[in-house]
């Protein structure tokens, strides 16, 4: 499978079966706990990738080091990964989620 082009304008649903597919072609399923685990171990590392770009502790980094992107990329798989192992529809998660916000948090009128 590739993956290049096509997550180019993927949806989460579609992102969400890309996951699935990748994790049963390996047999890679895991229990929710441990995918939690790893994706603190993740967290972890998009902290140091911002507290280096804020210099923290003096921190010297280079913007060729900074892997930003390769960080939260993991963290979106195993959330998605996470989602699939829970039986969470995330892209319908997301939208009650974001009603449910919008009428808690109203845009306020100037």
């Amino acid at each position: 499978m590739r993956f290049g082009d096509r997550m180019k304008e993927t949806t989460i649903k579609e992102a969400q079966e890309l996951v699935r597919r990748f994790v049963e072609e390996r047999n890679w399923q895991t229990p929710p706990e441990d995918i939690l685990i790893h994706m603190v171990e993740e967290q972890g590392e998009v902290a140091r990738n911002i507290l280096a770009m804020k210099n923290y502790g003096g921190q010297h980094v280079k913007k060729s080091d900074n892997n930003m992107d390769e960080e939260l990329a993991d963290m979106l798989y195993l959330l998605l990964k996470l989602a699939n192992e829970t039986k969470v529809d995330l892209d319908d998660a997301l939208l009650r989620k974001l009603e449910k916000n919008a009428k808690r948090f109203p845009v306020e009128k100037k």
